[in-house]
Parts: C-alpha cells; structure tokens; sequence
C-alpha cells in the first residue's frame, strides 16, 4: 500500500511540472506582434487609460509634509535636557 502510494505521489510530482510547462509553452508560442500605436489602441479598447488620464499625475496628494519631530521613532525632546 505504501509503495502505491510512493509511486502515484511521484508521478503527480512529475507529472504537474509538465503539464504546466506545456500550458505556458501553448500559450505563447504564438505571440502578437504589433507597433506601439496599435499596442496602445488595444490597450484602450480593453479597459485602458483615455488620453485625459495621461495629463493628469496619478498621485493627488499635496507637497506639504505635516509631520513633526514627535512624528519620528526614538526622537525624544526630553533626551537633551
């Protein structure tokens, strides 16, 4: 029984690597080329960013910088006095 098992556990340890790499290797043999326009316009057409997105920064915080010396690990006012 123990063996049974030994034997089918080897199998699938063998046998899973390969079906995954002829997955992957199915998957791309064949790959799309296109230009960097028609890149682009297939992009869009799945859910990309329009052209207003682009001119606009992705972070929208401000420039400011609100923390303080009590803000920051081990500064301790009291340590100079």
């Amino acid at each position: 029984m123990a063996a049974e098992l030994f034997v089918l556990f080897v199998l699938f340890a063998l046998a899973a690597p390969l079906v995954l790499w002829l997955l992957i290797a199915g998957e791309t043999s064949n790959p799309t080329v296109v230009d960097r326009e028609e890149a682009e316009r297939i992009a869009r057409e799945r859910g990309g960013l329009d052209e207003t997105d682009r001119r606009e920064s992705p972070d929208r915080r401000t420039d400011r910088d609100d923390r303080t010396d009590r803000d920051e690990w081990g500064v301790d006012s009291r340590w100079d006095e």
